[in-house]
Formats: structure tokens, sequence, C-alpha cells
């Protein structure tokens, strides 16, 4: 806090001698957001409009051909290459919202069947106003509720149920979300969806990951190979990679006319994307390297608070961007409250277990540091 800072906040106290007994007992807030605010909640930093602003103006200053034109060439286009690239598919599209582009996968890779298996705890189930069912008429059947994905047998088994019933139907699609939001960031096992995407291919259901969060997988996952089990990956752009919004689905060349053919008729073929798209692209530049540094100053905090008989990391062999930790009583007790007093925001202990999120924010102190804040 600084000199300035600190005095009105003394005067005001000074004029207001009959505050509460409430108030002042009432936990600090949160010091005003600088270079060293840390979230250990969350997938990055939340958005802050002028840095934002900067950035843009930063990257428009680079030059290039940026302009897209109802989405068409400029910083779109080089956007869409560099994703279907990176996910190792001949095509991709940008859409405005996640939810569209699970939407569209979904209807396209259905094709004419009615009938789409999906995980209950999705947010293709979950969170999108059944949009799915009501504007493309398809069929969601859930399964694993409570699970980060269901099991061969019970994809079979739904799969049986359709085709073998008194008025047989046939299953377009299956549609996983992995990392899995609802369960902590769960991913599912890459040999589980080697399993379901080698019984789908021989049954020619066709297959579809909401990768949201894929990116936050830990350093070395082998993201290229997880899609290319899949027929159309989406990926967003606003959770880490800094644009505001935006999405981007990719797949077959025939697939995704498909997929920007529909988009047009949703009202998703927004006038300009490329604010977007810049933003995106820059955030990629140096984004592996980041999340590698991010995710080796966690491993090397979880060590130090293990070391020291502080906490201990719960396992977790599918976990993405998001860890566990069991806490000592003595240091669960005010963590929380120590933390927010140095800005570094948290969630508070419940059980004595703690998540903490891995992002490129906690390199922005020494590993130290946050285990003085621990220790208290």
């Amino acid at each position: 806090m600084d000199r300035r800072h600190f005095l009105s906040l003394s005067l005001v106290a000074a004029a207001a001698p009959a505050v509460s007994w409430a108030r002042q007992s009432a936990p600090p807030s949160f010091p005003p957001v600088d270079a060293r605010s840390v979230w250990l909640v969350g997938d990055s930093a939340p958005p802050d409009p002028e840095r934002g602003a900067r950035r843009l103006l930063e990257l428009i200053q680079r030059g290039g051909k940026l302009r897209d034109s109802y989405l068409a060439n400029g910083a779109v286009a080089e956007l869409e290459a560099r994703f279907a690239k990176l996910l190792g598919k001949e095509d991709c599209a940008f859409l405005a919202t996640g939810t569209l582009a699970n939407h569209l996968a979904a209807r396209v890779l259905a094709g004419d069947a009615s009938r789409v298996i999906v995980q209950h705890e999705s947010h293709l189930y979950r969170d999108e106003s059944d949009a799915t069912q009501l504007l493309s008429g398809l069929n969601l059947v859930a399964l694993a509720e409570g699970r980060a994905g269901p099991s061969l047998a019970e994809i079979r088994a739904a799969v049986d149920e359709a085709e073998n019933g008194p008025y047989p139907l046939r299953v377009g699609a299956i549609v996983l979300e992995s990392p899995v939001r609802r369960l902590k960031g769960e991913m599912i096992d890459p040999a589980l969806i080697r399993e379901i995407s080698t019984y789908a291919r021989a049954k020619s259901i066709k297959m579809h990951l909401d990768g949201a969060r894929l990116l936050l997988a830990p350093p070395g996952y082998d993201i290229a190979g997880t899609a290319a089990l899949f027929d159309t990956v989406y990926v967003s752009l606003y959770k880490y990679l800094d644009a505001p919004f935006g999405a981007v689905l990719a797949g077959s060349k025939a697939d995704i006319a498909k997929v920007r053919d529909l988009r047009h008729r949703f009202g998703g073929t927004i006038y300009q994307g490329w604010p977007c798209a810049i933003l995106a692209l820059g955030a990629l530049d140096d984004f592996e390297a980041r999340h590698r540094a991010a995710f080796a100053a966690a491993d090397q905090l979880f060590a130090a608070l293990q070391a020291r008989g502080l906490a201990k990391l719960k396992p977790a062999p599918n976990a993405s961007n998001i860890r566990e930790l069991v806490l000592q009583p003595k240091i669960a007790e005010g963590v929380f409250d120590r933390m927010r007093v140095a800005g570094v925001r948290m969630l508070k202990p419940e059980g004595g277990i703690v998540q903490v999120y891995v992002n490129d924010t906690i390199t922005r102190r020494p590993i130290e540091e946050y285990v003085k804040l621990f220790t208290g």
C-alpha cells in the first residue's frame, strides 16, 4: 500500500469513530491490483480493460494484415491456421462463443442421427439451456453423473439401447469435455479416450472434444495426439489466452465448411473479429513457456510445503491446472486472510483442503514468499 493511500484510509477512519464493531472486525480487503498481484484461483488473472487496451495497441503497431471482414482473412485467418496446425486438423473456424462451437460441432457430426452421447457434468449438457435439443433437435444422452467421463461399457450400453430398441435409433456423435470444469478440472484418462475413439470409429460414430481448457493440461501432455482421436476440437480464447471473447473449432475441411455455413445462419458471423484474434495470437507466442514456468513454480511450492510438513498434495493423476492441498490445521486456520492481506487471491480451505489453480501469475513472486504466507 502506498503512503498516500494509507494516509487517506487513516483519515477516513479518524473521521468515522462511530463505525460499528462488526465493521471494525471485518477482515481486511485485498490491496489494489498491481504487477505483484497473484491469483491462485482461476485460469488466469481477470481481464483488465486498461491493460488489454494497451496490449491491443502494442500488437496493432507491429503491423501486418490484421483486419478481417465477416471473419474472413486478416488476423482471424492467421489464428485459424495457427490452431489448425496446433491441433493437427485440416481447417479451423473462429466462433464468438464456446456454446456455439459445441452446439455446431454436435449438429454437424451427428448428421441425420438424433442421438448424441455426452457427460452428465459437461458444459454442453448443463450450461446451454437445452440449446442443442431445442435448436437442432438432438437428444442428448447424459452418462457418468459425478464422474469425469463415462466408461466404454456405459457408452456401449447407450449405443446398444438406441440401436436395439423397438424403434431403432442411431447415435451420431459422442461429445467429451476434458478438462471437466465441474470436477475440479479433472481430465479424462488418455487410455479411456483411445478406447472410446476406437469403438466410435468402428461404429461410424463421430467424436467431438470440448477442450475449452485443453491448453491448461500439464506440460508434456500430448495435445495433438489427443485431438487426433476426435473429429472436431473446440478451444476457448478468453479463459487464459487474453482475448475478450471467442473460440476456435478445428476439424476436417468438409466439417468446418458446414460449421461456417451454420455460424452465419445462427447469427454468429460477426463483422470483425480481429481485436480478439490478435490478442489470442499474441498470448500464444509465449504461452507454452509461461505455462511450463507456472507448473514448475507450483511444483516447487508444493514440494516446499510438504518438506516443511505444512501440507500434502492429494494424488491426482488426471489433474489439469487445479491441485488440492491438504493443509495442517494450524495452517488452514488463517491462510486465507494472510493471503488476502498480501494480495494473493485463493479459495478458502474447506475441511482442511484448498484448491490451488496453477496459472502464470504464480511466477510473479518467489516461492519462499508463498511458503511464509502459508506458514503464518
